[in-house]
């Protein structure tokens, strides 16, 4: 194998690896939302963010590897960019666990799993972007998957929408709880922009590499 073979397949590698992160932390978020105890708040927010942390320290590996690189598969500001958009979407995962526990939350939606498994959906069609990003100027192989993760968006933007106007028409919740359970929905409509926003740092690489 030619060594721009290995530093070409290191570096789509390491979208992957960052994004797996993002998969990871969100199934644990998941578990304790699904399960989910009070009490258990903080323990949920520390194991979240201890998978937060470790991708910063896989991300600041990658990139100290992509400083020293001459040769780079794709522009060396383009991988910079879509580490960071990765790194970005597992911070926003952490944020959830993050935001439960300071607001000390003692419920949380009970349709919560709806919004956990677009979430999910999500990131596992974007990991297949990822996976594939060596045929980075094939558009017949890239544009579906692409348009995979842009449709997930907009399907977690309309469930935001009903189930927030939803909320605002029950006359037997508190404001209270209709505030919380509105900014739930939101964190995970907020996650899944991350993840249009990882797709459209990809369709700029694309376009670039045609």
């Amino acid at each position: 194998m030619s060594i721009f073979k290995k530093k070409k397949e290191y570096f789509y590698e390491s979208f992957q690896i960052l994004a797996t992160y993002s998969k990871e932390a969100l199934e644990i978020l998941e578990e304790g939302l699904l399960n989910f105890d009070s009490s258990n708040l903080v323990v949920l927010k520390n194991n979240v963010h201890e998978i937060e942390h470790k991708a910063d320290i896989k991300k600041h590996e990658f990139e100290e590897r992509l400083a020293k690189e001459f040769i780079t598969p794709i522009d060396r500001e383009d991988i910079f960019l879509l580490l960071d958009k990765i790194d970005d979407l597992t911070d926003s995962i952490d944020e959830i666990s993050y935001k439960l526990y300071i607001r000390n939350y003692q419920k949380v939606p009970s349709n919560i799993s709806i919004f956990i498994n677009k979430t999910k959906e999500a990131i596992i069609s974007l990991l297949n972007i990822l996976e594939n990003m060596d045929k980075i100027s094939n558009k017949k192989i890239m544009d579906p998957l692409l348009n995979k993760v842009i449709e997930i968006e907009e399907e977690v933007d309309q469930l935001y929408e009903v189930n927030v106007r939803d909320l605002y028409k029950e006359s037997d919740v508190s404001y209270m709880d209709i505030v919380m359970n509105e900014k739930v929905y939101s964190y995970f409509e907020y996650v899944t922009d991350k993840c249009r926003d990882i797709v459209k740092q990809i369709q700029i690489i694309m376009y670039k590499n045609l």
